[in-house]
């Protein structure tokens, strides 16, 4: 350490007679004149802000990361001496040709240094380690531009709203900072606190993240304000580091793929849209069948889970039993048209532009053609077959028999503010759209807290407050080391007579609906349930 010290200041020595030979060659004759007439200014700009992404609480989702630490530097002795101390050796040997070059420059330094030429200022990352809603808020690539998420689809508000930390010295024409002179420190920085606020709530999206860092590998959960739509949470897992991508790029198990706006086989949370339909067709909710655990349709048979026998069912009973063979029987009773046209008012297959370009997957609806065929409308009537939604949408669904028929389009956008964190756009309010009476909507809701009081969804039952749910387990048709994988679903509202969040489980694999998400709907109930009262 100290002979790499002696040999560094003894290069830094002679650069700096080199300089001062110069200098006297400059003064001597009529060089001296031509040399002050080139004086000027020199500003170095030492770090710029992009502007912040907020929760619709004003809470900084960026630009809350670890503190970090940019300095002016102007080179000489006792800068170099001090950045010795702070700085490895081989950092040190890189900055050499800066240190001994005369012209100031920008420095980011592991912690506050403290000497003459150097002017240090503390900054925030703009994403912590451990971030949160990693999937929606997207990451910048290599020139600070936004990559993905909501960082690509407002880019241009969010680099619009630069601010800058400046020094700006006297120097002369070889750019060497002139002794004496004072220099002018400018901080534009609290500009980057203008920017775009999400609807998402940083206490909750919170509350999600752990119950799903808890209960799930592969997955996604999505929390809804009911009836508004507006997304509280959207967490999609495994996550990664928005400061380091490049390990993640190439993952099997995909962390980048954002799970919550990506669509996978539905399985039974499909049973409430054909409940729906069945009821706005006029079917009477107190319609029974007779479970013998298999049903036959132009002869193949459809089984209820292991076969199980459920035995006479009126349709809330078999909601809580999740019975497929009485969903197959029922949908025979209600025009096919009017089973398609409420998935589709409830939002299936369509995609939702969440932000410009930030949009979630449209799944797939089967045609009226395709469900002419007996066995593909069987496997329809219980979330089978060639359907395929999101979390996204499946809260949709939710979110509309939890508002008494009203559909909503789900929003992450709230508006925009200044660095003041006034409001200078809102979002409209969100309009919904009736799909199902009143009296039918609470009828699904009743059938729904059957499941979480009795039923297939007990296990997902929360302790703090009153729910309805349903589950799901959808065969996928995939099959790993000898298995079929499946896709496990729990979707509900909470809390019961007066709904006010919608929230759907989703687990790639797993061992159901109720065991595998179950807990998971619980423990965000529970939470969001106590911090309410």
């Amino acid at each position: 350490m100290a002979k790499r010290t002696v040999v560094f200041f003894g290069m830094l020595m002679l650069a700096m007679f080199l300089s001062v030979l110069l200098v006297f060659r400059v003064s001597s004759g009529p060089g001296l004149a031509r040399t002050a007439r080139q004086q000027s200014s020199y500003k170095l700009t030492v770090a710029a802000t992009r502007g912040t992404i907020y929760d619709c609480n004003l809470t900084a989702l960026t630009g809350a990361g670890e503190t970090e630490y940019s300095a002016a530097v102007v080179p000489g002795a006792g800068a170099a001496a001090a950045l010795d101390r702070a700085l490895p050796a081989s950092r040190m040997e890189d900055l050499y040709p800066t240190l001994t070059g005369g012209k100031p420059f920008a420095l980011r330094l592991p912690r506050r240094v403290d000497a003459e030429g150097i002017d240090v200022f503390a900054l925030r990352n703009r994403y912590p380690d451990s971030g949160r809603a990693v999937h929606i808020l997207g990451y910048l690539d290599g020139s600070g531009k936004g990559a993905a998420g909501v960082e690509k689809a407002y880019d241009s508000v969010l680099s619009g709203n630069r601010g800058r930390i400046t020094v700006t010295y006297r120097v002369d024409a070889l750019n060497h900072v002139l002794p004496g002179e004072e220099k002018k420190i400018e901080d534009t920085s609290n500009l980057g606190k203008s920017g775009v606020v999400l609807t998402l709530d940083n206490y909750i999206q919170t509350v999600a993240e752990q119950a799903a860092d808890r209960y799930l590998t592969k997955g996604a959960i999505v929390v809804a304000e009911v009836p508004s739509g507006r997304l509280r949470a959207v967490v999609s897992r495994p996550d990664y580091g928005q400061n380091d991508i490049a390990p993640v790029l190439r993952a099997a198990d995909s962390p980048l793929l954002n799970r919550a706006l990506s669509a996978y086989s539905v399985g039974s949370v499909f049973k409430l849209v054909a409940a729906a339909a069945a009821l706005e067709h006029g079917v009477p909710p107190d319609y029974s069948y007779t479970c013998t655990g298999g049903i036959e349709v132009s002869g193949g048979v459809f089984h209820c889970f292991n076969s199980q026998s459920h035995g006479r069912e009126t349709m809330e009973q078999a909601i809580a039993n999740s019975c497929n063979t009485y969903f197959v029987n029922l949908m025979q009773k209600v025009p096919r048209k009017d089973f398609l046209a409420m998935a589709s008012a409830l939002g299936f297959g369509k995609s939702f532009e969440l932000a410009p370009g930030l949009s979630s997957g449209a799944g797939v609806l089967p045609s009226l053609t395709s469900l002419g065929v007996p066995r593909a409308l069987a496997n329809f009537s219980f979330g089978q077959g060639e359907l395929t939604a999101t979390p996204l949408q499946v809260t949709a669904m939710v979110n509309a028999i939890a508002s008494g028929g009203v559909y909503t389009d789900p929003t992450l956008y709230a508006g925009r503010v200044d660095e003041k964190l006034a409001y200078t756009d809102r979002a409209a309010e969100p309009k919904g759209t009736r799909v199902m009476s009143e009296k039918n909507a609470a009828l699904l809701r009743k059938f729904m807290r059957a499941s979480i009081e009795s039923g297939t969804s007990l296990k997902g039952k929360p302790l703090r407050t009153t729910a309805g749910a349903k589950t799901a387990t959808a065969q996928t048709g995939r099959v790993l080391n000898g298995a079929e994988l499946d896709e496990s679903w729990f979707t509900g509202f909470f809390p019961y007579d007066d709904p006010k969040y919608a929230v759907t489980v989703f687990a790639e694999g797993g061992d159901g609906g109720g065991t595998t998400c179950g807990p998971a709907f619980r423990e965000i109930a529970d939470c969001i349930s106590e911090a309410l009262n």
